[in-house]
Formats: structure tokens, C-alpha cells, sequence
């Protein structure tokens, strides 16, 4: 009986290898929530907080993405703007200001606050590379320029990838 017993067993063994083992009821856990955000500000990488940094849809269909400083978690960070965002892959120009589309970013960290209406041009795009609908998530690229107003204001380029959720607002 101890010779047959391992004969008897060998089917059981070859049960994975045919795809036929018996499945765990208990599924492992998966993070849905998806969190990759960088930014840069004139070339130097920004550590951005990814708790803090939202991104919202309104029910007009207007996009605000507001990217936080890791460095500054309670503050107000970049803004950017796309009124009436179609919900899909695209590049989503400042420029078109004149269609009536209102698409523009402002930026506030200390003593800091520049706008991209402030700049005598509006460089801005963020291009939309995918659109996951059912989980609630854009990936994409933004770059914008801000202009601090008045005598001796600065210029600003800020940049970066992000892969992150969208809430309802």
C-alpha cells in the first residue's frame, strides 16, 4: 500500500500543470487606486504629493487638475483648467482661448503667485493619452508657462507625467 500511495497522488500533482487545480476563494488584494504624478519647474524635478493632488470633473465637464508640493501639502500647488473636457484622448491647447474655451493654470507656493493669463503668450497643453472610464482615470503629460504680474515678474515652466485617478466634484 506505501508503493501505491505515491501513484495514487501523482494525479493530483499534475492538476496545476494542466490548469485544473482547485482556486482559492480568497482573491488577493489589488490597489485600484492609481497614483503616479511628477513635476517639474524649470527643468528640477518637484517631489508633488500624491494625497493631497486631486484631480476633478465637474458635472459641466470641466477638468481641474490640482498637482501639490510634496514640500507643501496644505498648500494650493498648480492648478490647471479645461473647461468642457470631452472625456477622451486628446491635446488640450491654452490657445484656444478665443472658442471659448476656457483653459488656463495658475500657481501659488509662498510668496509666489503667477498665472498663465499673466504671460503675454499662453504655451499651455496637456495632452490625454488614456482614458479608463470604469476606474476613473486619465494618464497624459501637462506643461504650462506662469507669469507672476507686475514689475520684475518671473516666468515659470512646469511639466510632468501623471497617471491618476479623477473624482466627481
Amino acid at each position: 500500500m506505501k508503493r501505491l500511495l505515491p501513484l495514487l497522488l501523482l494525479p493530483l500533482l499534475l492538476l496545476p500543470l494542466l490548469g485544473a487545480a482547485p482556486t482559492s476563494s480568497v482573491a488577493p488584494l489589488r490597489s485600484d487606486s492609481v497614483r503616479q504624478l511628477t513635476l517639474r519647474i524649470d527643468g528640477k524635478n518637484v517631489p508633488a504629493d500624491t494625497s493631497s493632488s486631486r484631480f476633478f470633473l465637474s458635472d459641466d465637464r470641466a477638468l481641474r487638475l490640482n498637482i501639490v508640493r510634496a514640500d507643501d501639502p496644505d498648500g494650493e500647488g498648480l492648478t490647471i483648467l479645461i473647461d468642457r473636457f470631452p472625456v477622451a484622448a486628446g491635446t488640450y491647447s491654452f490657445q484656444e482661448i478665443l472658442s471659448g474655451r476656457n483653459r488656463d493654470a495658475s500657481y501659488r507656493y509662498g510668496p509666489v503667485s503667477a498665472y498663465s493669463k499673466s504671460c503675454a503668450d499662453n504655451p499651455g497643453v496637456v495632452t490625454i493619452t488614456g482614458v479608463n472610464a470604469e476606474k476613473h482615470w486619465l494618464r497624459g503629460t501637462y506643461r504650462c508657462q506662469v507669469c507672476e504680474a507686475g514689475r520684475g515678474a518671473r516666468r515659470f515652466t512646469l511639466e510632468g507625467e501623471f497617471e491618476y485617478p479623477v473624482e466627481k466634484e
